[in-house]
């Protein structure tokens, strides 16, 4: 692990390109980094890093951002420092801890889909379960999304969900039969019912059974549906099925599948 780096020192090697950066986690005080740089800095630092960033030839493997605060415009700065280059912004996206709110929320969804390419992963953090602002943020997030669902996270990481989050969810996730892009959906459901519903309705998503066109419309990307407790068993066994089918890249060929098993 390298030494912590001071910010006019990282700028420095990010402005150059330097390419023995490929993956930097930032952390407030006291913390260690588990990435190739680590660095303790404050948000109008990491402002500036973001805009560094920006400017680069290629992008982050990954940005791991670790702040044990941020205002209710951070997120809203830092998504504009990637406007007028947004395929800059690093590959996988961890914003920590870092506060989202609707505004926050809207203004990241709308770079990732400026991006020329999908994200490969965005994980989501709540700083705590009761922040309902943290709630509207991932739900103007999913709304962007659900709008470009092609350029949507390969890999979305809740680690709350929240119930309000279903809707724009499915609609994100509907409809995306000829896409090759995989698209896996990591949410921590400790709730048993919440659990059992949040399955109940991915099924219906990848299958619905409504009728035979929204049979054939129906999700064929989603292949990863994974909760923080392993040991959790599958509540709806069809699901399980569904993502399976959903491996063959022949989409085609799975929603005609979908079609003769269902009608």
């Amino acid at each position: 692990m390298s030494e912590p780096f001071q910010d006019e020192d990282l700028l420095r090697l990010i402005e150059a390109n330097d390419p023995n950066i490929n993956a930097l986690t930032i952390r407030s005080a006291n913390n260690v980094g588990i990435r190739i740089f680590d660095i303790e800095i404050g948000p109008r630092g990491l402002l500036r890093i973001a805009r560094a960033l920006a400017r680069r030839d290629s992008p982050l493997d990954s940005l791991s951002l670790e702040l044990s605060s941020s205002s209710d415009t951070f997120l809203v700065e830092f998504a504009t420092a990637f406007w007028e280059n947004p395929d800059s912004l690093p590959n996988e996206l961890i914003p920590g801890e870092i506060h989202i709110c609707e505004a926050g929320g809207r203004a990241l969804g709308t770079v990732l889909v400026r991006r020329g390419t999908p994200l490969e992963y965005l994980f989501l953090h709540a700083q705590n379960e009761g922040d309902h602002s943290w709630v509207l943020g991932v739900v103007a997030l999913l709304q962007v999304l659900g709008d470009n669902p092609s350029k949507s996270p390969k890999k979305l990481f809740l680690d709350v969900f929240h119930n309000d989050f279903m809707e724009p969810m499915e609609r994100l996730l509907q409809n995306q039969m000829c896409s090759q892009e995989v698209l896996g959906v990591l949410c921590n459901i400790q709730d048993t019912e919440d659990r059992s519903n949040f399955q109940r309705r991915m099924t219906s998503v990848c299958c619905n059974e409504t009728s035979i066109s929204t049979t054939y419309n129906s999700n064929h990307t989603l292949i990863r549906l994974t909760y923080a407790y392993p040991q959790l068993t599958y509540a709806c066994p069809q699901l399980k099925h569904y993502l399976t089918m959903n491996g063959n890249p022949d989409k085609k060929k799975v929603a005609c599948i979908k079609v003769y098993d269902t009608h």
